[in-house]
């Protein structure tokens, strides 16, 4: 039987840890793709709400501002998109 050095055994482990890495974006992209996606629709209606006078911007950016401020600060995808939206519509 083959003795396994350290170094193929480093090896070995980084090119599995590659691997399972690969795997696991292959099954999570699908699902990042549709919610950016469904973000796009979300801004395009909150657009189209403006646009017709149904909502004001300054409701939209004061309901983000609000959102931010009572978010898990450690969640920063939520306040990164709060802060996104809030952006777009303090323009208008």
């Amino acid at each position: 039987m083959t003795e396994v050095t350290d170094r193929e055994s480093e090896q070995l482990q980084q090119l599995l840890a590659q691997a399972a890495d690969q795997a696991a974006q292959k099954k999570v992209m699908p699902v990042v793709k549709m919610i950016a996606a469904q973000q796009l629709v979300i801004m395009d209606l909150m657009q189209l709400l403006v646009d017709s006078g149904t909502v004001h911007a300054e409701d939209i950016v004061a309901r983000m501002r609000h959102l931010m401020e009572h978010a898990d600060t450690r969640d920063m995808a939520a306040r990164a998109l709060f802060d996104q939206v809030r952006s777009r519509f303090a323009t208008q």
